[in-house]
């Protein structure tokens, strides 16, 4: 009896302090959880420009608000339940008819009860309407555009078949590893539901795992087993030690001959047999399945090579190879381009123009990897090279009317050392298919969204999508703030142009 008497009077209490002081309390408290958690997952010191504060707090608003909702709901709803059994239980003897000592008329008093009670009729309306917009919000935070082939891929995966649902195009899947652990699982189950749509008949698999001291072998050898399963093609190279691994892998000459000699070998399969009409290239990221699919159906399949768009603690995170269609330096926020046709084409979530790209994943025509034999005729051109090739180019001094169908196949590579730019690897590539192959449409899809860390993944994939913050972005903010500013790395004075776009110097 005692306890009940202390749990009724602590709530009577607080109910009477103020009709406003348990509310705003509870909000306060929800609301700095969020942002507690969001502290712990992002980090002290974030970077002001790819982390504004409004669009943060509005974040965490669309989370604290409806929370608090609920929260309020229960509060009220099972106060009332606790007052009324608490009346109930302290009831007791005869019943006796109060006398009449207030001097408030009848009709004041039936009115202020009347008010209490619609108050609380109200309140609930309030909290529940409120909890039921989250539950909206929560439900509508993939735009439709975003998941347009997800109905394709759910339904193949029901229902795999050989042949595939899509339209019999034949995909090469290649990818490489090391110490992806806590991305392996996640990306082939993403390739495995991408492998039923496109048919088990029409993929080849290819990937290679070198210098691991983590799960990551395992767990690719797993992904090798269910592939036999299901009859697919592949090779998984495991514990692969023919290229070696240079002894630091800062950012210099050394990592980018290993990088380029390990993408080579995950080609090998590909250069040896050819038979693929596209590629798909992946890194180490999270990505979906659907969003494989919108890669490789980027402008209904119109593209010589379309890439992703990585996405990390300070926006785009790829800045050293990504380059617009003159060549020069991006932001890494959004729109991400200097230029007006590229930040015209993201603002509209439509593939922007670029001169190089790579990005976490790419999809591209396999022919200039392939020998001549090999290729399908008519997707190169067979007229000599519109622009000669420049002397810093390691294949300059080809006869001047090559075309590029009787071009030697490319690879990837580093750079010449005092004759090109000190670049990536992934930036040589399709700077080479422009080069030696003229082929010229490359485009970075923005629906195409991956990371390598799962907390940023989350919060560009689905978190800046949601529809509020998306038109937040593009309305309230509109590119403000420093969306106009390159990302350089290295001294800012010592940008210069060469055949290749803007060089990025390296410290």
């Amino acid at each position: 009896m005692r306890i009940s008497w202390a749990f009724w009077a602590f709530f009577s209490t607080l109910r009477q302090v103020s009709p406003y002081a348990i509310p705003t309390f509870i909000f306060i408290f929800i609301y700095n959880q969020v942002y507690l958690y969001w502290l712990a997952t992002v980090g002290m010191g974030s970077w002001t420009p790819a982390w504004p504060s409004n669009r943060t707090r509005l974040v965490f608003l669309m989370v604290s608000i409806p929370t608090w909702g609920f929260v309020m709901l229960i509060w009220t709803i099972g106060y009332t339940v606790l007052r009324t059994a608490w009346v109930r239980r302290t009831s007791r003897g005869e019943y006796y008819e109060a006398i009449e000592l207030d001097s408030e008329p009848r009709s004041s008093r039936n009115f202020r009860r009347g008010y209490v009670q619609y108050r609380w009729h109200l309140e609930v309306l309030v909290y529940l309407s409120l909890f039921i917009c989250g539950l909206f919000m929560l439900s509508t935070y993939e735009l439709p555009g975003d998941v347009r082939f997800k109905p394709d891929i759910q339904a193949a995966v029901k229902s795999p078949r050989p042949e595939g649902h899509g339209n019999g195009e034949k995909v090469f899947i290649g990818a490489m590893f090391y110490n992806n652990e806590h991305v392996v699982p996640y990306w082939c189950d993403e390739v495995i539901k991408l492998i039923k749509y496109l048919g088990t008949d029409n993929v080849f698999v290819s990937t290679v795992e070198s210098n691991s001291n983590d799960k990551t072998p395992a767990l690719l050898e797993k992904f090798g087993s269910r592939l036999t399963a299901l009859k697919v093609q592949h090779r998984i190279l495991n514990h692969d030690t023919s290229i070696t691994r240079p002894e630091s892998m800062d950012t210099a000459p050394p990592r980018i001959r290993f990088l380029a000699a390990v993408r080579n070998k995950v080609l090998e399969p590909l250069v040896e047999n050819g038979g693929y009409d596209r590629v798909i290239f992946s890194n180490d990221v999270f990505i979906e399945s659907e969003t494989m699919l919108e890669l490789l159906k980027t402008r209904d399949g119109d593209y010589d090579m379309a890439c992703g768009i990585d996405l990390s603690y300070w926006g785009m995170y790829d800045a050293w190879v990504l380059r617009d269609r003159l060549g020069r330096l991006v932001s890494s926020l959004w729109p991400y381009f200097l230029e007006d046709a590229g930040m015209q084409a993201v603002m509209k979530d439509e593939p922007a123009p670029v001169f190089t790209c790579w990005n976490g994943i790419v999809s591209f025509r396999p022919d200039p990897f392939l020998p001549v034999n090999l290729r399908t005729p008519g997707r190169l051109s067979t007229a000599p090279l519109s622009k000669p090739l420049p002397p810093s180019h390691p294949s300059f001094g080809q006869p001047a009317d090559l075309s590029p169908a009787q071009t030697p196949p490319m690879s990837f590579r580093a750079s010449v050392e005092g004759e090109e730019c000190f670049s990536s690897e992934s930036f040589l590539m399709p700077y080479d298919m422009r080069r030696r192959f003229e082929m010229n449409d490359i485009y970075l899809n923005p629906r195409v969204i991956v990371s390598y860390d799962w907390k940023f993944y989350v919060w560009y994939k689905w978190v800046l999508r949601h529809w509020m913050v998306k038109w937040w972005i593009e309305n309230a903010e509109n590119g403000s703030m420093m969306h106009l500013a390159k990302m350089v790395v290295g001294e800012a004075k010592n940008i210069w142009a060469w055949d290749g776009g803007e060089c990025q110097p390296w410290w």
